[in-house]
């Protein structure tokens, strides 16, 4: 029912060296610098692709004063980002060359991997792939990483929870995933016939602590809607399952509608359109603060508030 993960928005402490981290370091493009449509005072950073597709869409919401966050149960502990194969050596060099923190190259699930972090904490990692595991119509940012080694799509984000029964009738009834492969603890599943951001890993940890939401976690995961009714139907499975997810709210960028699963990880249900160059060119993506027309009006007292990050 969806093509897979629509956008993942985590918490940041700071958003010059978010931005710096995410477009510098992985080589990701800013291509939406808005705010927080419910808290208009805190700014909200997308990172992507050349136009922030689905299922490449990185967003970071920079709640002040910052508070650090703690990984645990009840949240989405991990952020998986496929890379070729063969580019795995050249993160490992790039990131030892940026003093960012990380791990060796270890196997799960049948697949090579290095997990880092940013400057939060928020833990990361890089799935190495076959070319052929790639869609074929990638719209890569090269800006500061090459062709040959970029960050193509999601791979996953990994599910941190308590019990796999909190979490898996959501991701079978709701969005079709089917269990695919179980390596330990970890419980991999995935959506038939898509080849971008088509996984998920839900981590089981009946012992393990619950986490704080604040900065270096992920604060919700989005999953794609093709269109206004799709996103509705999904609704009501959503309903189905006697849980309460919201009306839909217009995001301007895209539709949302919002439910806390079982488990208590927040998730969201997003169109895929209209998209990122609703109210700006191609060109000019992440250059300007950008704001829906209703926040139109209070451009001026926004500002006020918001620390200027300079351009790179």
């Amino acid at each position: 029912m969806t093509k897979g993960i629509h956008h993942i928005t985590a918490i940041a402490s700071d958003a010059i060296e978010t931005v710096h981290f995410y477009t510098k370091i992985l080589g990701l493009r800013l291509v939406k610098k808005t705010v927080n449509q419910d808290d208009p005072e805190t700014y909200h950073l997308f990172f992507g692709d050349r136009l922030g597709h689905p299922g490449m869409d990185l967003t970071f919401f920079i709640f002040l004063p910052a508070m650090q966050g703690k990984i645990g149960t009840g949240l989405v502990s991990k952020i998986s980002l496929a890379v070729p194969e063969s580019a795995l050596q050249f993160w490992l060099e790039r990131f030892q060359h940026y003093k960012v923190r990380h791990e060796e190259i270890e196997e799960l699930c049948g697949k090579k991997r290095v997990s880092f972090f940013d400057k939060d904490g928020q833990c990361l990692e890089l799935v190495g792939l076959s070319q052929d595991e790639f869609d074929s119509e990638l719209d890569l940012w090269t800006a500061e990483v090459s062709e040959e080694h970029a960050i193509r799509n999601f791979y996953a984000a990994t599910l941190s929870v308590v019990s796999i029964d909190a979490i898996e009738p959501v991701l079978t009834h709701v969005f079709g995933y089917k269990l695919h492969h179980t390596d330990g603890h970890i419980r991999q599943y995935v959506l038939s016939g898509s080849q971008r951001a088509q996984y998920l890993e839900v981590s089981e940890e009946p012992s393990a602590a619950p986490g704080f939401n604040a900065a270096g976690t992920v604060h919700h995961i989005a999953f794609r809607a093709k269109d206004a009714k799709q996103q509705q139907t999904m609704r009501n499975a959503v309903l189905e399952l006697g849980l309460y997810p919201t009306e839909v709210i217009n995001r301007f960028y895209f539709q949302s509608v919002y439910f806390r699963t079982p488990a208590g990880i927040l998730f969201e249900i997003a169109t895929d359109g209209p998209g990122f160059t609703a109210d700006e060119d191609e060109v000019e993506l992440g250059k300007q603060l950008s704001l829906p027309p209703f926040l139109q009006p209070h451009r001026e007292e926004i500002e006020k508030h918001l620390k200027p990050i300079p351009s790179e």
